[in-house]
This record gives structure tokens, C-alpha cells and sequence, in this order.
């Protein structure tokens, strides 16, 4: 989104310890929300209506907005503080049966991009086990407001970056007469790429035999009614805000999707934050189940809490309320719902 600087808008402080913001203009786009543009920019809802004199969330498309333009500077009677610069990459080292095919989709990227960070491989088939590589990393931040993180010691980049998938979304085949890995990758949906992945002891593309067992993908269904069977397994159990992931007696909302998840081969974040920030955002009206979707119950611009999707109109989760149980999406949830995105 383009953003202009306002020339002389940088405020002076008068006072110790009072922030120091750049001020940015921001042109409401078509589909643009106070809640959007809030998370666009990192800051809040009140921030921008503080900015803006606003006394609704109402706005329009064509209004020009001020918001705060990143990084933020901290006056105090010492020095000036520039918040530090996110990485923009990470580190991964290659597994076995790893392609840049698959890593590129586990980082929700491109093969492209990845030669791009990568401009000592030439090869795009000639990667090689233990090597380390760049990978897109993930934007997060840090916060208190929605959930605590767990007492248990924090995944590596590699582990929760994005969501990655594991043979338990994979299932058996037996290899027919007449079948090639093409045919077999176009009848699951998939790529040869992929199916060498699950298959690492199949060191010929060329060569399969009649009668052999492979491993294929999961169809996206099978695989969304095994995350909500999985779920099933824990209704009743009570809520505990800041519940360990190493628990299954007690859930908070991030730690019941977290669980869930990695018992069907997908790692992801541990906050419910954290976790809007992984996979592919769809509409929230064009949700189906095994996605996951987002609320803001506060009103502050922050999401706090998450749900998975059973349907349309159904939500499985952990609420303070209920603990883990299923929840109609009306008339409380559907209009707290800011985000919905899709793992598989």
C-alpha cells in the first residue's frame, strides 16, 4: 500500500518519555476496515482514531487517514531509541526428501523466491541434505494482550515460521497397472515433486512397480475431518489462559489449534496472534472447515482469540466460558470475526 510522508509531521515531544511519532497518509481503499488498516500499519484501532479525531469506525473509501509510520521512535532524556528491524529471513536446514518444491510451499512461498535468497544454488534439483539455506520468515509481535506464552521452552524459527506438514497428511496407495508417479500426482491433486517427498525411498521417478505401496496426500476434506475428529477428542476440557501446549487436560484457544494441528502434521505458533499470521487469508464468508478464524473481542485492534472451522455456522474451540466446545457462530461470534486463513 503506498504511504506519503506528510512533510513537517514529525511531532516534537514536550515531555520526558513521550513518543515521538512519524506521521504517514493512508487513502482508504475499497474492502479497507479500521481493524485492516490498524494491523497493516501495526498499531491499534484508538490509535488511528485518536490520529484521526474519528468518533466512529466508520470511514470511506477515498478518505484520507494519518497513521503512525514505522519505526517508532521513544524520546527519553538520555538518547532516542529506534525500535529494532524485524529479519526478513530465516534459516533451514535441507531433510531428507526435502525439494525446494516443497520447502517453498511448507514457507507459504515461491521456488522463485527462494533462488532469489539463495543465489548459490544453480540447480533447482540439486539440493543436498545439511544444507542450510534462506528462507522467508514470518513478521510477529510480541504481545501480552491476548494470550501468555507457554512455560515450555519456544520452538525455533524453523518450527513455527508456518505450518509444516508431516506424513500423518499422507495416506497408502497401491501402485495399479498402467499408473506412472504423473498419473498418480494428477488423480491426488499433487506433484511429482511432492509425491517424491513422501516417498524418499523411491530414488527413480521413472520407476514404481504394480503392487507397491506409496504414500499420497490427504484430499484437503480427509484432512479437515481428521482435525475436527481430532478436536472431538477434547471436549470438556477446561479453560486455562495460558495453558502449556504440553497439556491436554486444560486449553486455552491457541493451545487447543496448536495441539489440534500438530496431531495432524501441522506446526504452527502458539498465539492466536501469531497464528493469524500463518498460512493463506481467505474471505470470512468463503470459510470451510479445518480453516481457522480470528476474533477481536475487545474492539482494541488486537486478535485474541481463535476458533476452528466445523462449518459455516459452527465453531470448535476453547472459550473461557466453556472450555473446549463446539459454538454457533451467531449472534455473538460472526460479528467479532476479523480474519479467517487456510492451512491446507
Amino acid at each position: 500500500m503506498k504511504k506519503t510522508i506528510v512533510a513537517g509531521a514529525v511531532l516534537s515531544t514536550l515531555f520526558l518519555g513521550e513518543k515521538a511519532v512519524d506521521a504517514a497518509q493512508y487513502t482508504v481503499k475499497s474492502g479497507d476496515s479500521l481493524w485492516k488498516i490498524a494491523q497493516t500499519f501495526r498499531t491499534s484501532v484508538n490509535e488511528i482514531k485518536a490520529l484521526n479525531q474519528l468518533t466512529s469506525d466508520t470511514i470511506f473509501i477515498g478518505q484520507v487517514l494519518q497513521v503512525p509510520d514505522a519505526p517508532t521512535t521513544v524520546q527519553t532524556s538520555a538518547s532516542t531509541t529506534t525500535a529494532p528491524t524485524t529479519p526478513t529471513t530465516a534459516t533451514y536446514t535441507i531433510q531428507s526428501g526435502d525439494t525446494l518444491s516443497t520447502i517453498a510451499r511448507r514457507w507459504n512461498t515461491t521456488v522463485t523466491r527462494l533462488l532469489e535468497l539463495n543465489p548459490t544454488i544453480t540447480d533447482v534439483n540439486r539440493i543436498y541434505v545439511g544444507q542450510v539455506i534462506k528462507v522467508p520468515a514470518i513478521t510477529t509481535t510480541n504481545t501480552m494482550t491476548n494470550q501468555l506464552t507457554s512455560p515450555t521452552p519456544a520452538p525455533t524459527t524453523t518450527q513455527t515460521s508456518v505450518p509444516t506438514s508431516t506424513t500423518s497428511a499422507s495416506k497408502s496407495y497401491i501402485v495399479q497397472p498402467g499408473d506412472t508417479l504423473s498419473t498418480i500426482a494428477k488423480t491426488f491433486n499433487t506433484t511429482v515433486n511432492d509425491l517424491l517427498a513422501l516417498n524418499p525411498n523411491i530414488t527413480n521417478v521413472d520407476f514404481i512397480r504394480v503392487g507397491q505401496t506409496i504414500n499420497v496426500p490427504l484430499s484437503w476434506e480427509e484432512r479437515a475431518n481428521a482435525i475436527i475428529e481430532t478436536g472431538k477428542k477434547y471436549v470438556g476440557a477446561k479453560y486455562l489462559f495460558g495453558a502449556p501446549t504440553t497439556r491436554t487436560d486444560v486449553f486455552d484457544c491457541s493451545s487447543f489449534t496448536y495441539r489440534v494441528y500438530s496431531e495432524n502434521g501441522i506446526t504452527l505458533p502458539r498465539t492466536s496472534r501469531e497464528q493469524a499470521m500463518v498460512g493463506t487469508e481467505v474471505p470470512i464468508t468463503s470459510v470451510r472447515k479445518g480453516d481457522l478464524i480470528f476474533f477481536d473481542t475487545t474492539g482494541d485492534g488486537v486478535i485474541n482469540h481463535v476458533s476452528i472451522v466445523v462449518d459455516s455456522e459452527t465453531l470448535l474451540h476453547a472459550a473461557t466460558s466453556t472450555g473446549v466446545a463446539f459454538a454457533n457462530m451467531k449472534p455473538y461470534w460472526a460479528p467479532r470475526a476479523v480474519k479467517a486463513v487456510r492451512l491446507f
